[in-house]
């Protein structure tokens, strides 16, 4: 037997290694995508003849043996991935001299990547080191991978600068070491890998201005710089002739938008949102037929939105949000598609080794089973990447990524100094699923038109100057989940039927002027509002009890008069006593008068205490 292919069961316990063992012969063993657990453990006295070891997608944990490299002299693949292996990665992998692929991504292997696998594996065209705990630096020393075609080393804890040695690799065509913390600028050297397909170093440290090297990756498809700390202006150069997806987002990129891009006519996403580029978008950008994701947002560009946007007939997504533009809306903005448009279902595939789909072994072709293909399309969706990109929508920031962006699209135009009112035009942008153009100074009425939005599922026209009614036929919109027009002038009722049953006050704050039953607030000013029929009970109820209280009051006072009255009548003690304390009361105020009138104050005290005595 030389080849065996367990992969895609429910098989579990600890890796086979006794058909290691028991079939000499054995060339090629598969796996992967089972319930395997437990260690890899690997007989160190044996040398064997194993070209291609897969065990993939298992729950194999603990450490890769130390001796992996001399015991598997013959190995050519390496696919350690998906599994929980621990502890760091044995020098002895730099032993497999006939190695082309190794992929030990997806694991929780720590501390720096051998220096022997880099002066060891000669032949080394794939090396995956992507989602593991490594740090250091790559290469730690010397290097010999002049074979190397893919590298991925992101999602790490990489340091320091990138590494010159990596320049010795010249057949690059993928090179990935995005989420780490390299620092430093990009290497002008980066421009002499002529083969380059894919530059990925997004989310790292990195700083100063973008090279012009970078205009020498004539077959560069993908460019992913974003979430670094990178400054100046875009390289002033168009040779970029095979770019098809750009992300430069999230740097400190200032300056026009130059011609960089004015030849990269496969363009399909054009991301430099969040920098600081200022004047307006260049008039190349409208013959760039192929884009479908045109992000611009979070800059300060300025000027009119202008009319050659709507040439970009494909575009599915597109947000100018967080600028400066002025001026009406393009009527002109229903020849774009937004969504309207069939794109091919790998449209937003990206990149990936050119395996081919199928690989043979013709050397087994003597039996049926012996000639069984096996498969590369795993490993070209191994080390392929999906296009993927952040919108705003329905108030969250969502990540689209693949083929789940031929079917989202939207218009983001909000937070600009836009005036005017909305065209009729935008009703027939009925593919489309998000529309934001809050945040603007745009008045008039909302159009009925809007209506003819069917797909749309998030619609803010909040923080304008929008006048009269909400359209009624906007409660056709069946796909409407979030809806805001909060702050503007609209007056009326509001529609209370369909989607916007689910819709309250936080939808429409800020208008005073509407009304309806989801508002509580009647749309008849002389009819009580619903709200305010308990309190008018209350009301009634509260007058009712000062009544009765202003009433016992007073009958409880002429109960008391009553009474002391009957008592002076009857009681002569009592009377004579009531008698003298008010004509005591009357006299001290006399005297008290008095002694602030005359200069006799002495003497005139002196008469009143005489005549208390006397009485």
């Amino acid at each position: 037997m030389q080849i065996l292919d367990l992969s895609s069961n429910k098989l579990v316990g600890q890796i086979p290694t006794w058909l290691l063992q028991k079939n000499a012969n054995l060339e090629v063993l598969v796996l992967k995508d089972n319930s395997f657990t437990g260690p890899f453990l690997v007989d160190d006295s044996l040398e064997i003849n194993l070209s291609r070891l897969d065990i993939s997608n298992n729950d194999v944990s603990g450490k890769v043996p130390e001796n992996i490299g001399l015991s598997f002299p013959f190995l050519q693949w390496l696919n350690l991935s998906g599994n929980s292996l621990e502890a760091n990665i044995p020098q002895s992998l730099g032993n497999l001299t006939m190695a082309e692929k190794i992929d030990l991504s997806h694991n929780m292997f720590s501390g720096e990547v051998p220096s022997q696998i880099g002066t060891g594996c000669l032949f080394l065209r794939i090396l995956v080191l992507s989602y593991n705990n490594l740090h250091g630096n790559f290469p730690s020393g010397s290097t010999n991978l002049t074979s190397l075609e893919f590298l991925h080393l992101d999602n790490n804890h990489f340091i320091g600068s990138i590494s010159h040695r990596l320049s010795r690799s010249p057949s690059l065509s993928l090179l990935d070491i995005s989420n780490n913390s390299f620092q430093g600028k990009i290497p002008s050297w980066i421009g002499n890998f002529s083969y380059l397909e894919a530059l990925v170093m997004s989310a790292n440290l990195l700083e100063g201005s973008l090279p012009d090297a970078i205009c020498k990756l004539s077959h560069l498809e993908f460019l992913d710089l974003s979430k670094n700390q990178l400054i100046g202006p875009l390289p002033a150069c168009s040779e970029l002739t095979s770019l098809k997806f750009i992300h430069l987002h999230h740097n400190m990129i200032s300056g026009p938008i130059s011609n960089m891009l004015s030849v990269s006519f496969n363009l399909m996403t054009l991301d430099l949102g969040y920098n600081k580029l200022s004047g307006g978008i260049p008039r190349y950008i409208g013959k760039l037929k192929e884009l479908r994701v045109f992000f611009l947002g979070g800059n300060e560009l300025h000027d009119h939105i202008p009319l050659h946007l709507c040439q970009l007939q494909n575009v599915t997504i597109t947000d100018l949000s967080q600028n400066k533009f002025s001026g009406p809306l393009p009527t002109c903005f229903n020849n774009i598609s937004f969504g309207r448009g069939q794109f091919s279902a790998d449209a937003f595939f990206t990149y990936g080794p050119d395996f081919g789909e199928t690989e043979s072994f013709p050397e087994y072709s003597g039996s049926h089973f012996l000639a069984m293909e096996i498969s590369w399309s795993e490993y070209y969706i191994t080390f392929s990447e999906q296009e993927n990109v952040i919108f705003t929508t329905k108030s969250r920031s969502e990540r689209y990524a693949g083929n789940i962006l031929n079917f989202m699209s939207g218009l983001d135009l909000s937070c600009n100094q836009l005036i005017g009112a909305i065209p009729p035009e935008f009703g027939d942008l009925r593919h489309i699923r998000a529309l934001n153009l809050s945040h603007n100074y745009l008045q008039g009425s909302i159009p009925s038109r809007l209506s003819m939005l069917n797909q749309i599922e998030s619609l803010d026209l909040s923080y304008n100057n929008f006048s009269g009614e909400i359209p009624s036929e906007l409660a056709s919109l069946n796909f409407l989940s979030i809806f805001n027009v909060s702050y503007n002038n609209l007056s009326g009722r509001v529609p209370d039927t369909g989607e916007f049953a689910n819709f309250d006050d936080s939808n429409y704050r800020g208008n005073p002027g509407l009304c309806g039953p989801l508002l509580k607030r009647s749309c008849n000013p002389s009819a009580p509002h619903p709200e305010n029929v308990g309190d008018q009970d209350i009301e009634v109820d509260g007058a009712i009890d000062v009544a009765a209280f202003a009433w016992s009051f007073f009958a409880s006072y002429m109960v008391i008069m009553i009474s002391l009255v009957v008592i002076l009548c009857v009681s002569p003690y009592y009377r004579r006593a009531w008698s003298f304390y008010i004509d005591y009361w009357i006299l001290s105020r006399f005297y008290q008068y008095c002694w602030s009138r005359s200069s006799e104050k002495k003497q005139t005290w002196k008469v009143f205490n005489w005549n208390m005595r006397r009485r």
